[in-house]
């Protein structure tokens, strides 16, 4: 299934016509590719990889672990406004004093529609459907059995629209999503230790995200040149939130939750990201991890091949 789906995607990838702007652009307001949360706008672009480093402490008799993930995305317009992002990745979990765990994670397919840009009020927002196919990954690092289909909203609002006495404030920015995610069975089974089946019944959960952003590259260009140099010039410093939490009963799955500030550089063809990976609840773990990501922008790399979008426009409402 793993090979299947990305074949898929590379053979859409080389036909043909128009070239069009990429990135998540609303007005002035250029939205980074965030880390913990998808950005409210199709692309052609890549994350090559996505690294997490997670360790975790020794708690109510279980040892401690490290966690070292490598995570691959790669987005592409089928039209300007309408694309799929492919995600995957391989996680190495390694138990104190235990052998090591290795294996492929499971496949994730994202449909996105970018429906509304207000460049006016710098604001723009998408729909999605995201799809992980459950049994794809490896099992002994804690890839779903059963898969789970999750409708998304996305938006992303920027305050460039506010008024000069708060000029100041204007670089800010706000970024979100919101999904449903429920899972394709009501109910997983796996063997139990002794014998028979032990049958785990799956509730459906909210998905939510968010991000503040202050774009040091909109400040200087929008508000005002305060000879900050060559790296600031191009550097978002963000905090972002991410939370999955039961919608039904929940039968054992708790909140969970990360709080991750870091900063993102923002160059012409690429960006790179690096944030801490900070426990927002006692479920989640307790030891603070760490999130980096380079970032490839394929519209700008490769204008006439990768960059551009399969086909035409569809309709884009907005300005």
């Amino acid at each position: 299934m793993r090979y299947v789906i990305l074949a898929a995607g590379l053979a859409g990838a080389v036909l043909a016509p128009s070239t069009a702007l990429a990135h998540a652009i609303a007005g002035a307001r250029v939205f980074p590719a965030t880390l913990t949360i998808d950005d409210p706008a199709v692309a052609d672009e890549a994350s090559v990889p996505t690294f997490l480093y997670q360790p975790e402490g020794p708690a109510a008799g279980a040892p401690g672990s490290r966690e070292f993930d490598y995570n691959f995305e790669w987005d592409k317009r089928i039209t300007q406004n309408f694309g799929f992002a492919i995600n995957d990745g391989y996680t190495m979990h390694t138990p104190d004093g235990a052998k090591s765990l290795d294996g492929w994670q499971d496949v994730v397919l994202t449909l996105k529609y970018e429906a509304y840009v207000d460049a006016e009020h710098e604001f723009i927002t998408s729909v999605g459907l995201i799809k992980e196919f459950g049994g794809t990954g490896a099992l002994r690092i804690g890839s779903d059995a059963v898969g789970w289909t999750t409708p998304t909203v996305y938006f992303g609002k920027g305050f460039g629209d506010l008024p000069e006495s708060l000029n100041y404030l204007r670089p800010l920015a706000i970024s979100g999503t919101f999904g449903y995610q429920f899972s394709d069975e009501r109910h997983s089974s796996a063997p139990a230790p002794g014998g028979g089946l032990l049958v785990t019944t799956l509730p459906d959960q909210l998905v939510i995200g968010a991000s503040i952003q202050y774009s040091l590259p909109y400040l200087q260009s929008q508000v005002r040149d305060l000879g900050l140099g060559s790296v600031l010039d191009h550097t978002v410093p963000l905090v972002e939130f991410a939370y999955s939490t039961p919608a039904t009963q929940g039968f054992g799955v708790e909140t969970r939750g990360t709080i991750a500030p870091g900063f993102i550089y923002v160059g012409h063809d690429f960006q790179f990201g690096i944030e801490a990976l900070i426990p927002a609840t006692r479920f989640t773990g307790n030891r603070t991890g760490l999130l980096a990501q380079f970032h490839l922008f394929f519209d700008d790399l490769f204008p006439t091949s990768l960059g551009k979008p399969i086909f035409g426009t569809w309709p884009i409402f907005g300005t």
